[in-house]
């Protein structure tokens, strides 16, 4: 009998879509066993590695560990005591257990090893872990640059959160992929992690990478890390535990405060001082630590800082507050009328409605925007050879939170006027957890 209980959990595994177990309960209905018996021979099972058990919410995967064989055994003794309810709705009749964490049954690592012929999965690497049992939510880390096939072809769907992201092939207006079958992948999530280092990973959890092409499985595989690494604690909790994390990265509290500075400028003078906000659906895909520390990636970065600061000032904001044009006398009383750039408007304009008291800080806060704009420049004005250097992951962080302390100075200042005496703040923005992973 035990045999056939062996058999019954074995073939069912082979059988499934996604690699399910099977019920507890369909063992004894499925081999006309009393309940408790099954049971006593499942543990038996258990305790010589042939069967292993998950019990959870949804313990039709195996989720994110194998449980100790002690553990398995006091789970299955515990469910001796279970009853089941059924109910009938209608013509439909719904069986449920008097528990929150029901129990399916798998063949166990070493079984499925020593038995299962992989030949079906060919070169699918991670589909063939998942056929051997391993967790669906068992993280595997790759080096950062491997996401850069990806946000670098136009051809795919490049998207991220704070500390997560998703990747897609795009479709034609006749639903037909932009790439070839090899290419068309759906990526549903990855996220952030870090080597013993320190050092910015990405790391995807085996079922999602199951769903990658047997040829982009091979890719990924090419770019694995083996070693002791983590997963950013903020996409562990939300991914794993199921929790709503309550801090934010410092990419999108510079939006924020964009936003909220923009919002400000409309409330005051009814007009934004920025001509763009951004926000999930218009967020450059640029911006963000997703990517290897680069000169190249570096200062396509400083450029899209730019474009999203200075580039999007809003000229026509100083319409009638200060003049657009600099007179430089060329020769003979022969004069050359000069637009000034976006950011002297800025400053010329508050250096000359703010007090004297004020005017350390504007000073602070338009150092760092000048900055940003001269750094733009340089590339611009000479050839540079890319190179790799982790130097470039401090510099990136060093330039966003200035930026962001920038944008919130300029907060600060407009929320003084009297118009936005009772504009509201969003409360993240002063008192929210800003993390720069």
């Amino acid at each position: 009998m035990k045999k056939e209980i062996e058999q019954k959990i074995y073939e069912f595994f082979l059988a499934s879509s996604d690699f399910n177990g099977i019920p507890l309960r369909n063992i004894s209905g499925a081999l006309n066993i009393e309940y408790k018996k099954s049971i006593d021979l499942i543990k038996e099972l258990v305790q010589e590695d042939k069967v292993t058990i998950q019990s959870s919410t949804n313990p039709h995967i195996i989720y994110s560990r194998l449980y100790p064989i002690e553990t398995q055994l006091k789970i299955l003794e515990d469910a001796k005591d279970w009853t089941i309810k059924e109910m009938k709705i209608g013509e439909i009749s719904i069986v449920s257990e008097n528990t929150d964490f029901p129990i399916c049954l798998y063949p166990s690592q070493s079984s499925l090893e020593s038995n299962r012929n992989l030949d079906e999965f060919g070169d699918a690497i991670y589909t063939k872990a998942l056929a051997l049992g391993e967790p669906q939510l068992s993280p595997r880390f790759f080096d950062i640059e491997v996401l850069e096939r990806y946000s670098n072809d136009p051809r795919f769907n490049f998207v991220f959160e704070d500390y997560s992201g998703r990747i897609s092939a795009k479709y034609d207006d006749n639903e037909k992929p932009l790439v070839r079958g090899e290419d068309n992948i759906f990526l549903k999530s990855f996220g952030l992690g870090f080597d013993e280092n320190d050092n910015r990973l990405a790391v995807v959890y085996l079922r999602y990478l199951n769903d990658l092409t047997p040829e982009h499985q091979v890719f990924w595989k090419n770019k694995e890390r083996n070693g002791n690494s983590l997963v950013l604690q903020e996409y562990y909790e939300n991914t794993i535990k199921g929790n709503w994390t309550s801090s934010y990265s410092v990419f999108t509290a510079f939006i924020g405060e964009l936003t909220c500075l923009n919002d400000i400028s409309k409330a005051i003078f009814s007009k934004p001082l920025f001509r763009k906000n951004f926000n999930d659906y218009n967020r450059p895909k640029e911006f963000t630590f997703f990517f290897s520390p680069t000169l190249k990636n570096y200062n396509d970065f400083v450029l899209l800082l730019d474009k999203m600061i200075s580039d999007n000032i809003n000229k026509d904001f100083f319409e009638g507050k200060i003049e657009f044009y600099d007179y430089v006398e060329i020769e003979n009383g022969i004069k050359e009328r000069k637009p000034k750039g976006t950011i002297r408007l800025l400053e010329e304009w508050l250096g000359g409605i703010f007090k004297a008291e004020q005017d350390k800080e504007l000073k602070k806060i338009f150092s760092v925007l000048k900055n940003i704009r001269r750094q733009r420049q340089n590339p611009a004005h000479k050839i540079s050879e890319n190179e790799y250097d982790k130097k470039y992951i401090e510099k990136q962080k060093q330039l966003i939170n200035r930026a962001h302390h920038s944008i919130k100075g300029l907060r600060y200042i407009f929320k003084q006027h009297p118009r936005a005496k009772n504009f509201e703040i969003p409360e993240w923005l002063d008192n929210g957890d800003i993390k720069t992973f």
